[in-house]
């Protein structure tokens, strides 16, 4: 694996991290932000191992639809995974009137952790 991918990846592991321990810690917010960050950087890390370089979140997102999920490399669903989790992490950052809690992030953290495993396993 290239080194880039490598350290996408890495990045997305540290993030995976973080976001458990918000969760723990009762950060809610925060933690749906940190497992949104993993999957960005595992769809990143995919689509730099296919040649395609895309840098803004909403390139990754439409990038990773159209060359990942729509070939049909990986199920529709984690294109709505990681779209939904990108929509609630502007909603935690920048509404400040908006609520998560714990359901909530385990499940988002739970799909974060199934697109990264994903992610790589299609890297190998």
């Amino acid at each position: 694996m290239k080194p880039d991918i490598q350290q996408h990846f890495q990045s997305a592991d540290e993030f995976l991290r973080e976001s458990e321990h918000l969760m723990i810690g009762e950060f809610y917010r925060g933690a749906v932000g940190r497992a949104y960050y993993a999957m960005f950087h595992a769809a990143t890390a995919l689509l730099l191992s296919r040649g395609i370089e895309r840098s803004s979140h909403h390139a990754v997102l439409s990038a990773f639809g159209e060359h990942i999920v729509k070939p049909g490399l990986v199920e529709r669903r984690f294109h709505t995974y990681i779209t939904k989790a990108f929509a609630r992490r502007n909603e935690c950052d920048y509404l400040s009137f908006t609520v998560a809690d714990k359901p909530e992030v385990e499940t988002i953290l739970k799909r974060a952790r199934e697109l990264v495993e994903v992610c790589r396993n299609l890297c190998k």
